[in-house]
């Protein structure tokens, strides 16, 4: 039975790691869009050309760049945005199989997803955007556009982190429990 248990508690996360991760991607796509207008003096949607990139070529996001904040493309712009959440999504979805495994909750959890966010962050751009050739992305935006990733991988971790303090029930040992 305490498989059995296990395996259904397993199905459960894995869409609700779905579901947070497309959290998080939204959470990082909000700021750093507002970034991209404000601080960085980009357009606003110049973060999501940005992902697309490998896709569909550097174009729309050098348009973006000069053309300012209010530069739209909505072709590249959605498949940019469909791109970053089924990333969002997919690094969720292990997040949750990870944190279920070692069994984190409460402040550990949170800790955990920001660890978990930046580790993803440095994975996406050390490992997948030199894969998509897309490696010269952060140079081509400028220097502050690290910082700003490392911000928007805190805001995922965080996101991340917080679904055990919310939702304990599913990251609990199920043994330990059973003994009380």
């Amino acid at each position: 039975m305490p498989a059995t248990r296990n395996r259904d508690q397993l199905i459960r996360i894995l869409p609700r790691g779905v579901i947070a991760g497309v959290i998080g991607g939204v959470l990082m796509a909000i700021f750093v869009m507002i970034a991209s207008a404000t601080y960085l003096h980009m357009g606003f949607f110049t973060p999501l050309y940005a992902i697309a990139v490998p896709l569909i070529g550097q174009q729309p996001l050098l348009a973006s760049i000069a053309d300012g904040i209010f530069y739209l493309a909505p072709g590249p712009a959605l498949l940019g945005l469909v791109g970053h959440l089924l990333w969002s999504a997919l690094w969720g979805l292990i997040f949750g199989l990870f944190a279920h495994r070692l069994h984190l909750t409460g402040g550990r959890a949170i800790i955990s997803g920001l660890i978990y966010g930046v580790l993803v962050m440095l994975v996406m751009v050390f490992l997948v955007l030199p894969i998509v050739g897309a490696s010269t992305i952060l140079q081509l935006l400028g220097g502050w556009v690290f910082i700003i990733t490392i911000a928007n991988a805190l805001f995922y971790g965080m996101s991340l982190g917080l679904w055990p303090v919310l939702q304990p029930q599913f990251f609990t040992d199920l043994s330990a429990r059973q003994a009380v």
